[in-house]
């Protein structure tokens, strides 16, 4: 069976995207930490965005498409 995570982790990043790539980088990090020698995770991405607004989403409702 295949199954998906997704974690949403919003930011508030005192600077520019200097400071935002270095939350990055310890994102980057701390997750290949948690899936070191687990191998049930064939795959993983990271991709930090510039966000807008103040309201937290609701991520059983996003949608999500294939290309």
């Amino acid at each position: 069976m295949k199954v998906r995570a997704i974690c949403l982790l919003d930011y508030d990043v005192d600077g520019g995207f200097r400071e935002a790539a270095e939350e990055e980088a310890k994102l980057e990090d701390a997750i290949k930490n948690l899936i070191s020698g687990n191998k049930r995770v064939v795959h993983y991405q990271i991709e930090m965005r510039e966000r807008r607004g103040n309201a937290a989403p609701d991520i059983s409702k996003m949608k999500f498409r294939s290309n």
